[in-house]
């Protein structure tokens, strides 16, 4: 009957180790949970998302590269330009006033104007051009800039470098969401797996302490020599240290969590061990012929390759502003004037001016300056593009290998448990006939449980290996199913 008692005991104890890792479930359902009772994956991944601080200060980057748009959008405001001018002691005492409104548009370099002018007084006749009638001038006209500035100006190359800007903080923002919850997975199943340990060296320890109650009354008996209780004394003593130790890596888990565990406040939860759950999902074989189209989907879909595009692109306009400034300036000017008022007749007919601006630079030095640094910033990050590529291509690999090594892991530790447990309960077995010694015993228990925990680590592993895939592959994960 004793024997039957501590048989019971080995099954509990080796038993709590191996439904750890519960079969045929998915990790989706495992990880599913609502905001009370277990704490699942997506629950924390949702926090993290909508909290995590460093998500939330990629957020304020995009704002800050909206409100730089909307700066350089302010390059086609409307301007009002005034001057005057009193001449009130002299030869020609006069007066001066000009004021115009100037409104820049988006085509060719563009622009339109109207204003209103005013010269009262006499005037030399080199200045003769500077009298109005007496109710002044009312005019008109547009700007239009044939070649240089014409396809590109400073105006729309800083709101395009600004558009781009957006994208790249945006980009920015996607890669530090993928990055956070890629870690926050990490520390989750670290968390997980060493619940799991804890409750396997709880339990072992549970196991040592009914045996030593059974052990207590044998020797009374004289059916076991004392020395056999001392030697499970000693294993009680070295079971305490291993559950005080895996307490420990528990509490140093769920600290590590609580980094990404947010409230609604912002600040940071630490998990109760309540909130463990109850099962670690098992590893699922990882289907290779799918791996490379998850490669190529990851090369489409990872942030920092279209944040290092907008980036690219920013130094394409800039190489391109840059070639445009060393062409000539063909500016074509269209005004269109009238007086109001008594006055000179001749001057109160209506005037229509058009003038052509040729401004044609000599050395260029500053233009093509500015097109060689923007064409090197080009050629920079095309490299850091093509290293980057093979980074996305090399993080997919990995990942797939790991998953690969660590479902292999798992399922040679599940065959090793099998095997280890069947061994431990054949020597009680033995001892309680008589033909064995309880060292025998801790050491085969000691084999199966080593043997349960090395399993929990590999699921663990699988368990991060896939968040690091999915991670690679910005949730493609054709692969693992």
């Amino acid at each position: 009957m004793r024997g039957r008692t501590l048989a019971r005991g080995l099954a509990l104890a080796l038993g709590i180790a191996w439904p750890a890792v519960t079969a045929g479930q998915t990790p989706s359902a495992a990880t599913a949970s609502t905001s009370v009772g277990e704490l699942g994956l997506d629950e924390l991944v949702r926090t993290v998302e909508q909290r995590f601080p460093l998500i939330l200060a990629a957020e304020q980057e995009r704002v800050a590269a909206e409100a730089d748009r909307l700066s350089a959008s302010g390059g086609f405001d409307p301007s009002w330009r005034t001057s005057a001018a009193v001449i009130p002691v002299g030869g020609y005492p006069s007066q001066r006033l000009d004021t115009f409104v100037e409104q820049p548009l988006p085509w060719w370099g563009s622009s339109v104007f109207a204003g209103y002018r005013l010269g009262l007084g006499a005037y030399p006749v080199y200045d003769g051009k500077l009298a109005t009638n007496s109710y002044g001038e009312v005019r008109a006209g547009a700007r239009l800039s044939l070649w240089r500035d014409g396809p590109i100006d400073r105006r729309r190359a800083n709101l395009q470098r600004a558009e781009l800007g957006v994208d790249a903080a945006a980009q920015g923002a996607d890669q530090q969401r993928i990055e956070a919850t890629r870690l926050a997975s990490f520390r989750y199943w670290d968390w997980v797996a060493a619940g799991r340990r804890l409750a396997v060296a709880r339990t072992w320890l549970d196991l040592a302490l009914v045996r030593d109650d059974a052990l207590a009354r044998r020797v009374d008996t004289g059916d076991v020599p004392a020395f056999e209780r001392q030697e499970n004394q000693r294993a009680i003593l070295q079971r305490k240290a291993q559950l005080a130790s895996a307490q420990r890596a528990l509490e140093q888990a769920a600290i590590e969590l609580s980094l990404f565990l947010r409230a609604p406040d912002g600040s940071a939860i630490l998990p109760e061990p309540s909130r463990l759950p109850a099962s670690m999902p098992e590893p699922t074989p990882l289907d290779v012929t799918r791996v490379r189209v998850d490669e190529r989907a990851a090369i489409e879909r990872r942030p920092e390759l279209k944040r290092l595009d907008a980036q690219k692109e920013q130094a394409g306009v800039e190489r391109r502003w840059a070639e445009n400034q060393g062409r000539p300036a063909i500016d074509l000017v269209v005004v269109g004037s009238k007086d109001l008022g008594p006055g000179d007749p001749k001057q109160a007919l209506p005037v229509l001016e058009a003038a052509v601006v040729v401004d044609i630079p000599l050395l260029n030095r500053v233009a093509n300056g500015r097109e060689r640094a923007a064409a090197a910033q080009v050629s920079r990050i095309e490299a850091q593009a093509r290293l980057q590529r093979d980074r996305v291509v090399a993080d997919v690999r990995d990942a797939a290998s790991a998953l690969a090594a660590a479902e292999q892991r798992a399922s040679i530790a599940r065959a090793e448990l099998d095997i280890a447990r069947k061994l431990a309960d054949q020597e009680l077995r033995r001892f309680e006939l008589g033909e064995g010694t309880l060292l025998l015993v801790n050491l085969r228990e000691q084999a199966a449980l080593e043997a349960a925990l090395r399993q929990i680590d590999a699921v663990a592993d699988w368990q991060k290996a896939l968040a690091a895939y999915r991670a690679a592959t910005v949730g493609a994960a054709s692969a693992v199913r």
